[in-house]
């Protein structure tokens, strides 16, 4: 059997070697007295010459559990530094998606405002186009009713103006309903006609025409439109002279000869050839 005999200090030392310095100095003073107890000594030396004993056969393999362990912490080591450059390229990965998205949001939001001020239009266009195709069908139907009237009132006009309005005359179709024509193109021709109409109703106008004389012989005549209410005529000798009426089929013309210097006059002095002044010539309203 054998027999050691420690102090104190090599009972720390050996302490020490087993358990580590930091261990051992972290004990309590009362800790260190039981750990300098011959019990505890005893349980030292033999985990000492356990560990001594074991030492030889454990060796081979500790030597591989230690480059194991070492290998396994340089990999360690390497994913950690691998680990951080991925982290930076991710997380610089993740901001430029982030980014993307606030701007694919902020597309997406301009989009939607886009999309709702175009529906706004598109409902704006959609009821002007409804109201032009109303007023288009209005100003057809009206057309149509303003083009037969003309039609019939044509016959209506004096010779003179209808000589000045044939153009336009001849453009109004004979069956409004049926025409191809646009619509601007029909008003057009219609503003035309009226306004003529208009500007002959509201004037005085002495125009020449030929009339028949009582014989049946043609003769070149004065005559007077007041507007288109009443017209006078006269010869140049005053022996052929008369009044005209409107009708549905033209104007109706009849022979006053006693009113002929009284006609002449008003003629003249239209014509500025006589001074202005009262004359007295019977007018029929109807």
């Amino acid at each position: 059997m054998l027999v050691l005999k420690l102090n104190q200090h090599e009972v720390l030392e050996i302490a020490e070697f087993l358990f580590g310095n930091q261990i051992v100095e972290a004990l309590s003073i009362n800790d260190r007295q039981r750990m300098i107890s011959k019990k505890y000594i005893c349980y030292c030396l033999f985990g000492l010459l356990t560990s001594a004993a074991c030492a030889q056969s454990t060796l081979s393999e500790t030597r591989t559990v230690v480059e194991n362990w070492v290998e396994a912490r340089q990999l360690a080591s390497q994913l950690k530094a691998d680990w951080r450059g991925d982290r930076e390229v991710l997380e610089q990965v993740i901001a430029a998606f982030e980014n993307e998205k606030i701007s694919i949001e902020n597309r997406i939001d301009n989009t939607d405002a886009s999309n709702l001020q175009i529906s706004d239009e598109f409902d704006q266009v959609s009821q002007e186009k409804h109201d032009l195709i109303t007023y288009s069908n209005r100003l057809k139907s009206e057309a149509t009713r303003l083009e037969s009237k003309l039609n019939g009132l044509s016959k209506r006009l004096p010779n003179a103006l209808q000589d000045r309005i044939s153009t336009l005359l001849d453009r109004i179709p004979e069956v409004p309903s049926k025409t191809k024509l646009s619509v601007a193109t029909r008003m057009q021709t219609i503003l035309g006609v009226v306004n003529e109409i208009d500007k002959f109703n509201s004037s005085i106008n002495v125009v020449s025409e030929l009339r028949k004389n009582p014989s049946g012989a043609e003769v070149q005549v004065q005559v007077l439109y007041v507007g288109l209410a009443q017209a006078f005529f006269s010869d140049s000798t005053g022996a052929f002279a008369g009044v005209g009426m409107p009708a549905e089929e033209g104007w109706n013309w009849e022979l006053r000869s006693e009113w002929a210097p009284r006609i002449q006059r008003a003629i003249e002095m239209y014509q500025g050839l006589q001074p202005a002044a009262f004359v007295s010539l019977p007018f029929q309203l109807k």
